[in-house]
């Protein structure tokens, strides 16, 4: 299992490997061209990478990728399965740990989250790429049905999230009871958007990147004394 200081992105190879490991597609070329996709938007960003120059570093035409994916951004949501995956590996080592085992309920918590804080700073490109999939998703009204896979990774960890807070209550760590649910999209969307405005860069003066990691850690600490 990869390191927990795994970047997203990786050679053409390490992403080729992964989807067809995974299974993104169930089809050998269908995930070879998922894996060229990903690293395309992660160096060009996705509205800078035509279906055409997927199809050509993948190895197939340009009219085989459309029957499968029909649009950009049904290939970009398989894109963003995979590269979930391999952020979400970094997580999948945490929780499995015996150390993390061994924690008491707010400390898990805090754990995980200054983990996703120290993943997003590591990962500018992976970022930015979900900020861009963001917006095609809206403006291609995506369905229910075609977000499942991608949804799924996206909230990999929701229950270990909230058995933590359950364990928190019971061990006395957490003394604080909240609407859980609200708590934890309020402090994945805060960081994560956080994570985006750091990543797209400075626009005035004040905003001042020179600690961006510290504005994530802020973050997370709000967080765990809310409940603490």
């Amino acid at each position: 299992m990869a390191s927990m200081s795994t970047r997203v992105a990786g050679s053409i190879e390490d992403l080729i490997g992964d989807a067809a490991a995974q299974g993104i597609t169930g089809d050998a070329r269908m995930d070879r061209a998922v894996a060229c996709a990903a690293a395309l938007f992660l160096e060009n960003r996705i509205a800078d990478v035509r279906m055409t120059d997927v199809a050509e570093k993948a190895g197939i035409g340009v009219a085989t990728l459309y029957r499968r994916f029909s649009t950009k951004g049904r290939l970009a949501l398989a894109a963003g399965t995979l590269l979930w995956r391999r952020f979400n590996e970094r997580i999948t080592d945490l929780v499995e740990s015996d150390a993390f085992l061994a924690m008491g309920g707010a400390n898990r918590l805090e754990r995980m989250l200054r983990l996703y804080a120290e993943g997003y700073v590591e990962n500018a490109g992976f970022v930015l790429f979900i900020d861009d999939l963001d917006r095609l998703l809206v403006s291609e009204r995506m369905d229910e049905e075609a977000l499942g896979a991608y949804a799924g990774e996206v909230d990999s960890f929701y229950l270990i999230f909230a058995d933590a807070y359950q364990l928190g209550l019971q061990d006395g760590s957490v003394v604080r009871k909240v609407d859980f649910p609200l708590f934890y999209r309020s402090v994945a969307h805060a960081l994560m958007g956080a994570s985006q405005k750091l990543a797209r860069g400075e626009v005035i003066p004040s905003d001042d990147f020179s600690r961006a990691a510290d504005e994530l850690e802020c973050i997370v600490d709000m967080a765990v004394r809310a409940l603490r």
